[in-house]
This record gives C-alpha cells, sequence and structure tokens, in this order.
C-alpha cells in the first residue's frame, strides 16, 4: 500500500499523541500561511479568474495526494480548499503589510509549536531534517490521516502505517508517557 508507506516515514517522527495533535493545528497554519503568501503572486488571468501561485501549488500538491489515496485526498481537498479561500479574502481584503504580518506570526507559531512537540514530547528531531518534501509538501494529508486515524476511520491503513513501521524498527511505545 503506497499510502501506508508514504505516511510511515512521516509517522516514524510523530507517535506521540500530544505531538500529533499539535501537528494537526501547526500544519494547516503553515499551510494556510503560504497559500497567504502564494496568493499576492497573480501569474495569469483565465475567463476573469486569477490564477495564483497559490492556485497551482494547491492545485499540483493535490494531484500529488490523488496518487497516494483517495478518501484522504478528498478531504484534503475540502481542507486546503477551505484554507486556500480564507487566504484569497484575507490577501484581496487586508493591507499587504497586514497580510505579511499574519504569515510572520502564524509561521513563527506553526513551526515553533511543531519544534516543541518534537523536542518534548516526542524526543526527537522534526522529519523536515531528513527530508524537506514531506514536511511541507506531504504533512497535510498525513495530518488528516491522523485525524481520521483518532475519530475511528480507516483503521486498515492506520494498522497498515503500524506495520510498515514495526518493520522499519520505528514503532515507538510511549504508553507511558500519558
Amino acid at each position: 500500500m503506497k499510502f501506508a508507506k508514504e505516511m510511515a516515514f512521516y509517522s516514524a517522527y510523530h507517535q506521540e499523541k500530544r505531538n500529533v495533535w499539535i501537528h494537526v493545528l501547526g500544519v494547516p497554519t503553515i499551510t494556510f500561511t503560504l497559500f497567504l503568501v502564494l496568493n499576492r503572486l497573480e501569474l495569469v488571468n483565465v475567463f476573469g479568474y486569477t490564477v495564483t501561485a497559490a492556485t497551482v501549488f494547491g492545485i499540483v500538491v493535490l494531484a500529488y495526494y490523488f496518487t497516494l489515496d483517495l478518501i484522504f485526498a478528498l478531504a484534503t481537498t475540502l481542507v486546503f480548499g477551505s484554507l486556500m479561500f480564507l487566504a484569497q479574502y484575507i490577501t484581496l481584503s487586508l493591507t499587504a503589510t497586514t497580510a505579511w504580518t499574519i504569515f510572520a506570526v502564524a509561521q513563527l507559531v506553526g513551526w515553533g509549536a511543531q519544534f516543541y512537540g518534537h523536542f518534548i514530547f516526542e524526543k526527537s528531531r522534526p522529519a523536515l531534517f531528513d527530508n524537506l518534501f514531506q514536511a511541507v509538501v506531504s504533512a497535510p494529508i498525513f495530518v488528516i490521516a491522523d485525524v481520521f486515524f483518532e475519530l475511528g476511520f480507516r483503521k486498515d491503513v492506520q494498522e497498515a502505517v503500524r506495520k510498515e513501521l514495526a518493520a522499519q524498527g520505528k514503532l515507538k511505545n510511549f504508553s507511558t508517557a500519558h
């Protein structure tokens, strides 16, 4: 299962529940602010619709997600769409200075919280040190998967990820940490 193999890399760094939940909040925050900045880069106007770098980035990333897993990709499309819409609204409504301030603060909070989760709860360094693509591009779909797993959905995929982690010798036990 391609998705389980891809997510196993990410999950090797995200097994402690508090760290996972920090990422459930931090990853969308970082993604949103990335859309916020990329929306300022207008590429072309097609039939009265301005195509921005955020639109192109979103489409390319979502296309990649659909190669991994249909259900998670659909759910991520809803989240991405909402974040892109909000970023577009803010881009059109606020001054550039305000938008860049939101970007800077949210990036600091989003990344800072995640580093905290890794070093304090996970007791390991973040995945971005080993694979920037996974940390920036793949993390949103894996965070969506984590939410599904926490809600009790897609247990077969969760088990496949767990088995992949065990096979790689990267499965951790945090049961005493709670």
